[in-house]
């Protein structure tokens, strides 16, 4: 499924209710991989639509007390199984 909104990092931590900090270590971890925008020497992240719904599901497994590495682990899971 071909994705057809791109959101800012800004947005993306606002809809989570994360800081930019935690939006950008998930990043860090390999968590989600952003579509980078080069603009002359400007570079923008773009998040997909299928990035921001398994960012909210991993946020949610936190929220429920997992730690990172099982809140990602059970966030696959439940996405393979759609």
């Amino acid at each position: 499924m071909a994705s057809a909104n791109w959101y800012t990092s800004s947005q993306v931590a606002e809809a989570l209710e994360i800081s930019l900090r935690q939006l950008y270590y998930w990043e860090l971890k390999g968590i989600v991989k952003p579509k980078i925008i080069t603009m002359g020497a400007r570079e923008f992240k773009r998040y997909s639509e299928h990035d921001v719904e398994k960012l909210r599901r991993i946020k949610q497994y936190l929220d429920e007390g997992y730690t990172l590495a099982a809140a990602v682990r059970k966030a696959m899971d439940s996405s393979s199984r759609n």
